[in-house]
């Protein structure tokens, strides 16, 4: 992950390091400064000599004008380093989501994808990137304010040395406990998004079954536990900050008292004394706040993880092609787990002609759609596209419930892609739904609605015919997509995809209209895992 981040913005990195090398000596400086105006003021006291005031209120001003040009500087770029790292870190997860095959997004969370989106890179921002800096800035300090110890005494710059270890090293006993908590938040937050994702999705049968009490609770539920897990994350990191502080107070009290003896003893002046004070400072305080911001960095490893699995996702799949002679399915075999599903299945399916797919439910028809649409890719036996084992089909799927963008019918038939207005007409009138958009005052440009409530299922399955068609897509995949829908509704949208010419259709079908099943130009029985042609009876 470190190669990842700063590896992406060389320039800029080391621009940002400069300027917060700068930041940190205009610091340390800041101390020998107090010393030296102490001990010049001392010497006027004695001597009676005014004329170095003006110098000295000149200086000061000067030198506090140049500190606040490289305070602004440094926050500045330190800001627009963390903003460009998040920004492709973000638009990097999500190729990695749209870009992973269809096999993997079968087996991950949406709740957990959205988690990390959404709530895990900001933990990853404040507790990774921006603890990154702030190492970064502790050790600068830490250097510095040694060094400069060492050119006032050398035996308090030894002390302070071997006395900022107890701070340093005190809180990392609670480095892997920490790492637990954020682990935990991360998957308590998890299931809280999932089911508060649920509640929403499912809120019409919640509705129709009087079931919102009991969601409300299950939710509840979910948020007491992601809060607790929160809470108990932040007790430890109190823990982690309570023993630090406590540490670093005793220390740097010990070392104002040891440069309190040397003053008496006449080793350091009264201004040294002062510089003494603000470099321990530098050396203990940050001491102090490292050890807590190495604790919270290591306990991003969890999150690190999560973002590691997407950004290092290739698009392995196999190549598409378009189906221009047949799909063949060779014996294949496939499990759910330990439940066989297909039983050494084999069929042919010839491009341009229709096939429906008709047996009980739970038979595994869906699953050889999605077998075909490479949803699965851990099956035996072979699907060759026009003879070849190592591609992939390029079809399109219509399921039930067709899923709609919450935006306009133009933009969810083209998915926002370079098409002409007569290409987007002659797939809407293909799909049967130029009579729809024609009643709609807006035409194409009228918006859907989240999920596209505002239409009927026929006219969203028509939608999404329009789509494929507009795509090129010389496969369709039909998932009993007229099954919700009444019977004049279905027979009109089978009609439509039975009428298209040139395209290839599987479709799976619960229905068996002996008119309907007559058009396709085979009928193929799904039982006990495998494929058989079906008598013409009707």
């Amino acid at each position: 992950m470190r190669r990842y981040i700063f590896g992406k913005n060389k320039l800029l990195t080391a621009t940002m390091a400069v300027v917060t090398v700068m930041h940190t000596a205009a610091q340390a400086m800041v101390a020998l400064m107090i010393s030296w105006i102490i001990d010049t003021i001392n010497e006027i006291i004695f001597t009676g000599n005014t004329s170095l005031m003006a110098n000295i209120a000149i200086l000061c001003v000067v030198f506090a004008l140049f500190v606040g040009v490289i305070v602004f500087a440094s926050m500045y770029i330190q800001g627009l380093w963390i903003k460009k790292i998040m920004l492709h870190l973000k638009n990097s997860l999500i190729h990695g989501m749209l870009h992973q095959s269809m096999a993997t997004h079968q087996n991950h969370s949406s709740a957990e994808d959205l988690t990390l989106l959404t709530q895990s890179v900001g933990t990853f921002e404040e507790n990774y990137l921006k603890n990154s800096i702030k190492i970064f800035e502790s050790a600068l300090s830490i250097v510095m304010a040694v060094v400069l110890l060492f050119t006032i005494n050398p035996m308090v710059a030894i002390i302070s040395i071997v006395s900022m270890c107890i701070p340093t090293l005190l809180p990392q006993l609670f480095g892997k406990k920490m790492a637990h908590c954020q682990e935990t938040v991360v998957k308590k937050t998890t299931d809280y998004t999932g089911k508060v994702k649920d509640a929403l999705t499912g809120y019409e049968v919640l509705k129709t079954y009087h079931a919102e009490l009991q969601n409300e609770a299950i939710c509840q539920d979910q948020a007491d536990a992601m809060e607790s897990s929160k809470l108990k994350m932040t007790a430890t990191n109190a823990m982690v900050y309570s023993v630090a502080n406590f540490s670093s107070v005793i220390v740097q009290l010990f070392i104002m008292l040891l440069a309190g003896i040397f003053a008496v003893r006449g080793l350091i002046s009264l201004g040294n004394i002062l510089a003494v004070v603000n470099l321990t400072s530098m050396v203990v305080s940050p001491a102090f706040e490292i050890s807590g911001q190495i604790t919270h960095l290591k306990s991003t490893q969890p999150i690190v993880n999560q973002m590691l699995t997407l950004l290092n996702i290739s698009d392995a799949s196999a190549p598409m092609s378009e189906v221009k002679r047949s799909l063949v399915l060779d014996n294949v075999t496939f499990s759910y787990s330990d439940t066989p599903v297909l039983a050494h299945a084999s069929a042919q399916f010839e491009q341009g002609k229709k096939y429906a797919i008709i047996g009980k439910s739970g038979s595994g028809k869906s699953t050889l759609l999605k077998l075909l649409a490479g949803y699965y890719n851990d099956f035996d036996g072979n699907i060759l596209v026009d003879g070849q084992a190592d591609m992939q089909c390029d079809c399109a799927v219509i399921h039930q419930n067709v899923f709609l963008f919450d935006d306009t019918i133009r933009n969810n038939i083209t998915l926002h892609g370079d098409y002409t207005d007569a290409q987007v007409q002659e797939a809407v009138y293909a799909a049967g739904l130029d009579e729809v958009v024609a009643d709609l005052p807006k035409g194409l440009d009228t918006s859907v609605a989240e999920n596209g409530a505002r239409f009927s299922g026929g006219e969203r399955q028509r939608i999404a015919i329009a789509r494929a068609l507009l795509h090129r897509k010389s496969l369709l995949l039909v998932d009993e997509a007229t099954s919700a829908l009444d019977a004049e509704n279905a027979a009109k949208i089978e009609d439509s995809i039975l009428s298209l010419k040139g395209i290839t259709c599987i479709a799976v079908t619960h229905k068996s209209d002996p008119k309907i099943l007559a058009r396709y130009d085979q009928v193929l029985r799904m039982e006990n895992g495998m494929l058989s042609p079906e008598r013409k009876i009707f």
